[in-house]
């Protein structure tokens, strides 16, 4: 059990790390782009060393063992990104346009095969309407920021930075949640 409340207690250290980066992100992001592109290189790169090092604690902590395994695997690979942005902030601005602009591609695709699906099996036509209008803002959106990376890049930073702000918060709330659930069926918590 006390392993179960030692993971719950890691989101909650990730869910506050997803905040601070969304904020930073966004509002650096409006002020001054070259700024917030090195400013989140180095927020991320602390966030990973961070992890990484937690991970690879947990892996000799005999009482995580059983739930970070392969700990050491992934904190390794955690510290080296971390120290791959440090030495070099602007890596992170050109894989993250590519990034979004796949991921927007990618979930108008999934969301089209939604709406097709929901033809054949006789949806709600305000849901088969609203997968196919959010398919289409996707894609375009996502061939936009392929062709137009330039004056994309931070469109692309403030909604990422929102993103993970929203994100962070909703994993803070579930984590906290989850931390203070007591499960009925279980005597010693």
């Amino acid at each position: 059990m006390k392993a179960l409340k030692e993971q719950k207690w890691m989101l909650i250290v990730y869910a506050s790390l997803i905040i601070a980066i969304g904020l930073v992100e966004f509002i650096l992001s409006i002020i001054n782009l070259g700024v917030a592109i090195k400013v989140v290189s180095y927020f991320v790169a602390c966030a990973l060393l961070i992890v990484g090092l937690l991970h690879i604690i947990a892996c000799f902590v005999s009482e995580t063992k059983a739930f970070f395994k392969g700990a050491l695997v992934l904190g390794s690979i955690a510290i080296s990104l971390g120290v791959v942005l440090f030495i070099d902030p602007f890596f992170i601005s050109g894989m993250l346009i590519y990034f979004v602009a796949v991921l927007a591609l990618a979930l108008g695709v999934v969301l089209i095969a939604k709406g097709v699906l929901g033809i054949i099996y006789k949806y709600k036509g305000i849901w088969v309407f609203l997968y196919f209008l959010i398919a289409t803002l996707a894609i375009v959106f996502g061939i936009l920021a392929l062709v137009y990376q330039g004056q994309f890049t931070q469109i692309i930073y403030c909604a990422t930075g929102a993103f993970l702000f929203v994100l962070g918060i909703f994993l803070l709330i579930f984590a906290i949640k989850a931390l203070t659930y007591k499960d009925p069926n279980v005597i010693d918590q």
